[in-house]
């Protein structure tokens, strides 16, 4: 099975440096064209079906890249960004992003998800998305922070160990491909 991960095409609160999280925030100018660029480079990759968050962000960039291709989207709550809680529309240099994505403390922050809870979340879609779809193509439509626990489900945790490190640039495809006989990886792993 190969999955292709595409994190959503630019807003005007990542221009501005902005944490979204789970603010439904549009696509701006810039975001529209990095989908755009993003359709042209898949539309010869065989794409069976479109996973995608329900935020604007990431169906809209779907539906751009999904006009070379006609297959269906399907929204998919559990790859939706991760809910920052307190620090929804806080500028990057307000919240503590090593902290907050420090999987072995898995700090709760006031009203928000935990880094576990997400990977949990995470984990649990592509382990059924595996199991409906092998052998298939899958493009999913998210997030640079729920991307982190794509990145770990399909190669482990950075040698360095900081979840922060492993950035998505927004619209920029990332494949990766898995035996469809690979076992399951719910539930979460232990990070050692």
């Amino acid at each position: 099975m190969i999955i292709y991960l595409v994190r959503h095409g630019q807003t005007d609160w990542n221009a501005r440096k902005i944490v979204q999280g789970v603010t439904d925030i549009p696509l701006n100018e810039t975001g529209l064209a990095q989908a755009a660029r993003a359709r042209d480079l898949m539309k010869d990759v065989p794409i069976d079906i479109i996973y995608s968050s329900p935020l604007v962000r990431a169906y809209r960039t779907a539906e751009i890249i999904n006009e070379c291709h006609g297959v269906p989207i399907i929204t998919e709550p559990r790859i939706r960004e991760r809910n920052y809680g307190m620090y929804e529309a806080a500028g990057y240099e307000e919240y503590p992003g090593v902290e907050y994505w420090d999987y072995d403390k898995n700090k709760r922050f006031p009203g928000a998800e935990t880094v576990r809870e997400v990977f949990a979340r995470v984990y649990e879609c592509l382990d059924d998305i595996r199991r409906k779809h092998p052998g298939k193509s899958v493009m999913l439509a998210m997030h640079g922070g729920a991307a982190r626990a794509v990145h770990v489900y399909f190669n482990g945790f950075p040698k360095d160990g900081t979840l922060k490190s492993l950035v998505t640039p927004n619209a920029e495809p990332v494949r990766f491909e898995i035996a469809d006989d690979a076992p399951a990886h719910t539930p979460v792993p232990e990070h050692v």
